[in-house]
């Protein structure tokens, strides 16, 4: 099967678990709180709010600073012709791409539970176009093979200085 494949298809299953996950976490949260006995930490359930935590996991600085660093980073590995250090930029996007599909996820299934509870939308177009600028970002940098890149000095200057322009420019005009 095609890597690219694979790597989507574990994005979309993870984006997929973590809505779900979240769902499922609101639900049992409400529904703790509405039983009519007590349950140890029910005063504090009942006080929840998932705007809160919505808030918290939709702040794109995170996600946005990390693809900056990956952007730094993967300058930094086409100096050097090290196998391991493309390995190790691989697994670093890897990684970012599975924080930023847990998070996109997770984030996902309070919305839906939230507007079949009747809550205003609070995902507005502006804020998905910024959500998804670094994950694509992120898979776009990882398809390109370091050592294609290495195989000519004009393709590694100019994707080195790329990188190091892009990774500022994305951290100045994302939120």
């Amino acid at each position: 099967m095609n890597p690219v494949s694979n790597r989507l298809k574990a994005i979309a299953v993870t984006a997929a678990f973590f809505a779900l996950s979240g769902l499922a976490l609101l639900g049992v949260i409400w529904g703790l709180s509405a039983l009519p006995f007590t349950v140890p930490g029910g005063l504090a359930l009942t006080a929840y709010r998932p705007h809160d935590t919505v808030s918290i996991l939709s702040d794109l600085r995170l996600p946005v600073a990390l693809t900056a660093a990956f952007l730094v980073a993967t300058a930094i590995v086409l100096v050097f012709s090290s196998a391991y250090l493309d390995k190790m930029i691989a697994i670093f996007a890897d990684v970012l791409l599975m924080l930023m599909a847990a998070l996109a996820g997770f984030v996902a299934g309070y919305w839906v539970l939230l507007r079949l509870a009747g809550y205003e939308n609070f995902l507005r177009l502006d804020f998905v176009q910024a959500a998804l600028i670094p994950p694509v970002v992120v898979f776009a940098v990882s398809l390109l093979s370091p050592a294609w890149l290495r195989s000519s000095w004009v393709f590694r200057i100019a994707t080195i200085l790329v990188l190091l322009i892009a990774a500022p420019l994305m951290l100045v005009h994302l939120p």
